[in-house]
């Protein structure tokens, strides 16, 4: 096992150029959000992980619960002896713990990797969402404006719940504004602005965030999240789940300045 590695550093100081040219595979990435919960409406979640190595023979992988620094997290080793090296139940298995949190994984080759989230449906089968390693060079950083601030679009409908996800990727304590907007880009009503203070290799996870806004059923809802602070690198996610099935949706917040 290990603490954090140098590698880190120099991608972060090379995500406003790297960002253009990032690869299929990479060497360095977060999964944004893992599990071994429950959850609402009688959720139980648990996330499954599949790491396709592309001349890779090692990963180091780090658990980052959420809400705290992980500064001092070691990893664990992970052989890669197949082309696919697949982890069920991962935060559960791997890393002998629950919780919600992320998932930081450095490789010595390139590689992906993809998870699934799910819970067991009533009275059988299961309902999950797909979640793939989003590369070091895809980031959000400081200084790049609204431009480079990531987005995600989502519905505000009766009968569903939105979580938002935040992810630091550096190991700096991290000032992250959220801001809701309606479709013709005017501030959404209610509770849309507000911010976040995330611990280094922090994450957290807003649950139910449109129950900060006014009552209503609004098609196209823009959220904005931006690093705000002098340094930092964020990730951010939406995860819109059916309070019926839980049945889940995933959506990667993007960067407008690809």
């Amino acid at each position: 096992m290990t603490r954090r590695l140098a590698p880190l550093a120099v991608a972060l100081a090379l995500v406003p150029a790297a960002a253009d040219a990032a690869a299929p595979g990479h060497l360095e990435g977060f999964l944004p959000a893992a599990a071994r919960v429950e959850g609402r409406f009688g959720s139980v979640w648990t996330t499954d992980v599949w790491i396709y190595q592309q001349g890779a023979s090692v990963v180091h992988l780090w658990f980052n619960p959420a809400d705290r620094d992980n500064t001092a997290v070691e990893s664990v080793v992970v052989e890669l002896d197949e082309p696919v090296t697949m982890l069920a139940d991962v935060v559960g298995g791997l890393f002998a713990t629950e919780g919600v949190g992320s998932i930081h994984y450095l490789a010595d080759g390139p590689l992906l990797v993809t998870s699934r989230t799910w819970t067991a449906a009533n009275p059988t089968g299961s309902y999950g969402q797909t979640i793939a390693g989003v590369p070091i060079a895809d980031a959000a950083v400081p200084g790049d404006g609204q431009a480079g601030a990531l987005r995600m679009i989502v519905d505000q409908l009766d009968g569903f719940r939105t979580n938002l996800g935040v992810v630091n990727l550096s190991r700096v304590a991290t000032t992250v504004a959220v801001e809701i907007f309606t479709a013709d880009g005017a501030p959404a009503p209610g509770a849309s602005s507000f911010t976040l203070e995330l611990a280094p290799f922090g994450m957290t996870q807003v649950d139910g965030l449109l129950d900060r806004l006014a009552p209503g059923d609004r098609h196209g809802l823009i959220f904005r999240v931006g690093v705000t602070s002098a340094e930092g690198a964020i990730t951010a996610y939406t995860s819109t789940v059916d309070n019926a099935t839980n049945d889940a949706s995933y959506q990667q917040g993007a960067r407008f300045a690809y």
